[in-house]
C-alpha cells in the first residue's frame, strides 16, 4: 500500500466545512453572494474588528462580526468576540454598521469598506487579489500549494 497523497480526490462541501471550520460560507448555487467586508481599526492599535457579510437569495443579509490581529496576508489571527447576524433585512445590517462606524470614528478610528455586492465569488476574489485586499490563491496557484 502506498503512502502517496491522493491529489485529485474529490472534496465535498460538507467535508471541507468540517475540516476548515469557516466562520461564513457562501453557496452561489443557492443564490448567495459575498456582500461586503468592512474593517474597523484605531491607529497605533494592532487590532481590527471585521464584518464579513453575504447576501442571501431572499435579499437579506447574513454577517459575521469578529475581532483579531491582522497577519501579513490580511487575515485576522485569533478570531475573538465572534457575533452573527442571520437572515436580517438589509436596513438592520446597515444600522449595525452605522453604530460601529460612529463608535470607531468617535475614537479617531478608520473604516475600510470593500463592497462586493453583485459580483460572483470569482470576480470578488480577482478584485481582492488585484487591489491587494487579501491573499488570494486561484487556479494553478491552488494546485501548486496543494489547496
Amino acid at each position: 500500500m502506498s503512502n502517496m497523497k491522493r491529489r485529485n480526490a474529490p472534496h465535498n462541501l460538507q467535508n471541507l466545512q468540517q475540516n476548515l471550520n469557516p466562520i461564513i460560507t457562501i453557496d452561489e448555487s443557492n443564490g448567495e453572494s459575498l456582500f461586503m467586508i468592512v474593517d474597523f481599526s484605531i491607529p497605533k492599535w494592532n487590532h481590527v474588528r471585521r464584518i464579513i457579510s453575504k447576501r442571501l437569495a431572499n435579499r437579506n443579509i447574513t454577517a459575521v462580526i469578529y475581532s483579531g490581529t491582522p497577519g501579513p496576508d490580511r487575515t485576522l489571527t485569533e478570531k475573538i468576540n465572534i457575533l452573527q447576524m442571520t437572515d436580517a433585512p438589509e436596513d438592520k445590517f446597515w444600522k449595525a454598521y452605522q453604530v460601529l462606524e460612529a463608535l470607531y470614528k468617535a475614537a479617531g478610528g478608520t473604516v475600510e469598506i470593500r463592497n462586493y455586492d453583485g459580483k460572483s465569488i470569482h470576480e470578488a476574489a480577482t478584485l481582492m487579489k488585484r487591489l491587494d485586499h487579501a491573499k488570494v490563491w486561484m487556479g494553478e496557484e491552488c494546485d501548486r500549494i496543494d489547496l
